[in-house]
């Protein structure tokens, strides 16, 4: 079982605290602070610099290196369907 998990929109930890939120395309901490913003594929940090890319089924870094599978992400996060949303939890709450 993974120690985190999604409900809906949200990311929880194995103790059922809400780690995180994606609204819209920000996706915002436990205390509604912004962390990072999805524009597209790219993942953008709070400063609006590229931090990842999702191509396929790779987690690229913002050097285009392959750090990730969509497997891996989804191996960390309980009820991860996949996607870009996906890829930002994991790198900013999970990884």
């Amino acid at each position: 079982m993974a120690e985190f998990k999604m409900k809906g929109s949200d990311l929880f930890d194995s103790h059922n605290h809400k780690l995180a939120t994606l609204r819209g395309n920000d996706l915002l901490d436990e205390h509604n602070h912004k962390v990072a913003t999805i524009r597209g594929s790219d993942i953008l940090d709070e400063h609006n610099h590229k931090v990842a890319s999702v191509r396929g089924s790779d987690v690229l870094d913002e050097h285009n290196h392959k750090i990730a599978s969509m497997n891996d992400v989804k191996k960390g996060i309980e009820g991860a369907m996949g996607g870009v949303s996906v890829v930002a939890f994991w790198l900013f709450f999970v990884r």
